[in-house]
């Protein structure tokens, strides 16, 4: 099978020059190598390669804010890159920067077998490769919206997020099986080296192409102007507010669910890890190509509004939780991976819909800043609320349908109250780019479900008939 017939079969059908065809194909396939190397970076490999290194919590606690405070740099970088107009070259300068900086980490322990300065090769290379993927960030999202038909959007997404998420899943376990297998400091200069060349396989695959859709340069264009169409605009401004929200109510929970199944349910991590990403991973390779239709037939909002709602009413399942029980982890996980994989298309299409052609980098360094900062707010606040309420809720003896209600699913519920209220205050006013109100794609998405399932009962009916006599 060929790679086009591979990767591009839920959007083939509507795009008719070959050579966009061609380089949408390279985008998709290109993220399905990159994986191994975010995999390594973003998961428990770079947790153990930073504590084997000398990292205490304080100093891997700095390591880790490194590429939140990197999203700080997206603001000037959006504006050179806008001013300059050289997208592609930024894009690939900033990836080989990043890529290399994490191929350089992997043999740390090789040019620095004792001593601190291992811990602070590995502060500047990671500050280094941060600082690449500023650019990285803000160039990709325009090529990719420029290349992208908008009225395939959403099956594209969804078809370069399966692929990645099956991507992942191999590298999560390849990156298992080496620590696993490697012993001491091999393991992990194995894995970054190996994920550092994947993820300089990945940038260099977009050096043969051009992108000439891709607005030019705007004459008189100004930072300021940028940043202030960001807020006086009411497209940009509702879907910034309701995106910095969210981002802060979800991740007020987010990062408690794993330590609340480790801690309080007393789970083994395979447990948590069939359970959790294996199920989660699977339900997203199942549905999400689903979702891009959804998407592209009723608009971003509506979509938003479904899986945002949905995914917030199933934190519930935590409630009735109780110390050996795997199946509010695994219930949790199975619904979250069939509306949550909807959220992350969502916000990929608003990116693109959302921002204005000649002002997007701008736009787009600004919703990472301000969702960065609300996330990172969010685990500060969290953390704090779970230490404060720990000695009240174990005074108080709470008890919820015959289970202990602790400070975690006190926590919980909040976050889920603070969802519900985000998603009916800000979402609704949000513009759909479909044109479409929230009650109006309902509408047209029941009549089509509608018409859909009467045709599949009118066959059923012709295939029973009973032949006259």
């Amino acid at each position: 099978m060929s790679v086009s017939r591979l990767f591009n079969r839920s959007y083939r059908d509507h795009i008719r020059d070959s050579e966009t065809l061609r380089l949408l194909n390279i985008i998709i396939l290109s993220v399905a190598v990159g994986m191994f190397m975010f995999t390594a970076i973003g998961g428990a490999a770079f947790t153990g390669y930073a504590s084997a290194l000398g990292a205490g919590e304080f100093t891997f606690g700095l390591i880790s804010a490194l590429p939140v405070l990197a999203s700080l740099l997206q603001l000037p970088v959006s504006f050179l890159v806008q001013r300059n107009g050289r997208f592609k070259q930024f894009f690939m300068v900033g990836g080989v920067v990043q890529r290399c900086s994490w191929i350089l980490a992997a043999f740390i322990p090789v040019f620095f077998p004792i001593g601190d300065s291992r811990l602070w090769m590995l502060i500047v290379l990671v500050t280094l490769a941060a600082m690449g993927g500023a650019f990285v960030s803000i160039s990709h999202m325009s090529l990719m919206a420029s290349v992208v038909p908008i009225d395939i959007r959403g099956r594209y997404i969804t078809t370069r997020q399966r692929v990645s998420t099956a991507s992942s899943l191999v590298a999560g376990l390849g990156i298992a099986f080496v620590l696993d297998h490697a012993p001491g400091f091999m393991g992990y200069t194995i894995v970054f080296a190996v994920g550092g060349v994947c993820g300089l396989i990945d940038i260099l695959m977009y050096a043969p192409y051009k992108f000439d859709k891709i607005p030019k340069a705007v004459e008189g264009s100004s930072f300021s102007k940028g940043l202030k169409a960001c807020f006086t605009t009411a497209k940009s401004r509702n879907w910034l507010l309701f995106w910095v929200f969210w981002s802060f109510t979800v991740n007020l929970s987010a990062p408690f669910f794993g330590k609340y199944a480790i801690d309080k349910l007393s789970l083994s991590y395979i447990s948590i890890i069939l359970a959790g990403q294996i199920v989660a991973n699977s339900l997203t390779l199942l549905v999400v190509s689903r979702w891009g239709v959804f998407l592209d037939r009723y608009g971003g909002t509506a979509t938003m509004m479904i899986s945002a709602t949905m995914s917030t009413i199933f934190i519930g399942v935590w409630l009735f939780a109780v110390p050996g029980s795997i199946w509010p982890l695994f219930l949790f996980n199975f619904f979250g991976g069939f509306f949550w994989c909807a959220n992350e298309a969502c916000m990929v299409n608003m990116q693109f819909s959302h921002t204005p052609e000649n002002g997007r980098p701008i736009a787009i360094a600004v919703y990472a800043v301000l969702t960065s900062v609300a996330t990172a707010a969010a685990f500060i606040c969290g953390g704090a609320l779970l230490e404060a309420l720990a000695p009240l809720m174990e005074n108080a003896g709470r008890v919820f349908a015959g289970t202990p209600f602790d400070h975690y699913k006190l926590v919980f519920s909040g976050t889920m109250v603070l969802r519900l209220i985000v998603i009916a205050v800000f979402l609704p006013r949000v513009w759909n780019e479909k044109g479409l109100t929230l009650r109006a794609a309902y509408v047209k998405a029941f009549k089509h479900a509608h018409s859909k399932w009467s045709i599949e009962i009118s066959r059923l009916r012709i295939f029973h008939r009973k032949p006259k006599r």
